[in-house]
């Protein structure tokens, strides 16, 4: 039997948002719903089966580097007269974070099928996503036709929806503090021999810095710590959850980290079974931590990233103090322009990975590519960019 196959594109921080949009939209006509891994297997009445393979760049960073690259390179060779608008559609394929491939049989039931093509459609206006035919046409969660292979477009002008450097059409020029930031990291990454892309701007220039509080930051790191160390017990062979949540109901006593929580690391707590891949995701945020004790100024040095944290040194700072207030008294409030360098310089230490990964390559000299993402990942939070978005919403785009 004949396969349909369409394809959701999106920029998403937390992609089972994805998942609770297929449960909302399919729930009049859905008789089983199951989740598994990344794939999600919809039964409708007629037995009909409509599989979500869901990939987002935290769990699937090189197929998302490639297969975007690829999307990206194959429309860029498509004639159009539409140019502005072809480039605004290329700036958009280079920032999608999350890529789900849909597929269902196709019978003689059309009703059948337009059911469930406007329920994918409603699914991606839910996510602000984009859908891909086999035909390679580009549709809005409208249902209008984006871009086609053959140069087409039912829009006269579109904006893409990201937050990237080539997106800053909108943002403030670079001051001479952000120009002269840019040109340091630059100095860096020659010395190193890193490629780098010579007018990425940063992702929040000064004018457009609004840095956390201190007080935010610790509690931030002692919320990422817990999580980070219930996930290390449970993959550790011979533990389990009851072990891990004692490891975690210790650090609620010290520091109160359960109301620091965000949605998704509450509801990962929370499952009683969680998904191996899920607990080495959040296993990484020991990175995330040691970045922002870093940035509260409570350690000293933030090293060079080819190597993961030191595990042990960053938990001894967390059992030997009593709570958020006591870390706080130590250290030293970190300066604005010390944060943003650190964040600039990291961003592009991410573009060469990203870019190594695309062209099957080794990342740069000796960069740790989860390490570096991790830490743009922490940074992007600290300083405020995309939007001042929560922690589960950021994107650490390049």
């Amino acid at each position: 039997m004949e396969k349909a196959n369409v394809t959701l594109y999106t920029v998403i921080g937390d992609p089972n948002r994805i998942v609770k949009a297929i449960q909302e939209r399919f729930k009049e006509m859905a008789e089983e719903l199951v989740c598994e891994d990344e794939t999600v297997d919809l039964t409708l009445p007629d037995g009909t089966h409509v599989i979500f393979s869901i990939k987002h760049r935290r769990s699937k960073p090189d197929f998302i580097a490639s297969h975007t690259s690829g999307m990206a390179n194959y429309f860029s060779q498509v004639k159009t007269p539409l140019a502005e608008l072809k480039e605004n559609v290329l700036c958009q394929i280079r920032v999608f974070n999350c890529v789900t491939g849909i597929t269902f049989d196709l019978n003689d039931n059309e009703d059948r099928t337009n059911y469930i093509l406007n329920r994918l459609f409603e699914i991606a206006g839910d996510v602000n996503g984009f859908l891909l035919y086999p035909s390679m046409q580009i549709f809005t969660s409208e249902g209008k036709l984006l871009f086609s292979a053959k140069g087409e477009s039912q829009l006269t002008e579109f904006i893409p929806v990201g937050n990237a450097d080539f997106l800053d059409g909108n943002r403030p020029e670079e001051a001479q503090a952000d120009v002269e930031r840019r040109l340091r990291s630059i100095a860096l990454l020659e010395e190193k021999h890193i490629p780098y892309m010579e007018y990425l701007r940063s992702e929040v220039l000064e004018s457009e810095a609004r840095l956390r509080s201190r007080k935010e930051i610790v509690q931030r790191a002692a919320a990422l710590f817990a999580v980070a160390v219930y996930s290390e017990v449970i993959l550790s062979e011979g533990s389990g959850r009851e072990e891990a949540l004692f490891y975690f109901k210790k650090m609620e006593q010290l520091y109160k980290i359960e109301s620091y929580l965000s949605p998704a690391e509450a509801a990962y707590i929370d499952n009683p079974d969680p998904e191996e891949q899920e607990c080495i995701q959040f296993g990484w945020r020991y990175e995330c931590a040691g970045v922002l004790l870093w940035a509260a100024g409570i350690v000293d040095d933030l090293p060079y990233p080819s190597e993961i944290i030191d595990v042990p040194v960053l938990a001894a700072i967390f059992w030997q103090h009593k709570g958020c207030s006591e870390l706080l008294s130590k250290g030293f409030p970190r300066s604005q322009s010390e944060i943003l360098d650190a964040a600039d310089i990291t961003l592009r230490y991410d573009w060469a990975c990203v870019e190594a990964r695309i062209h099957g390559k080794e990342a740069p000299a000796s960069l740790n590519g989860g390490v570096v993402m991790e830490r743009h990942y922490a940074f992007n939070w600290i300083i405020g960019a995309n939007g001042g978005a929560g922690w589960d919403d950021i994107q650490p785009n390049t």
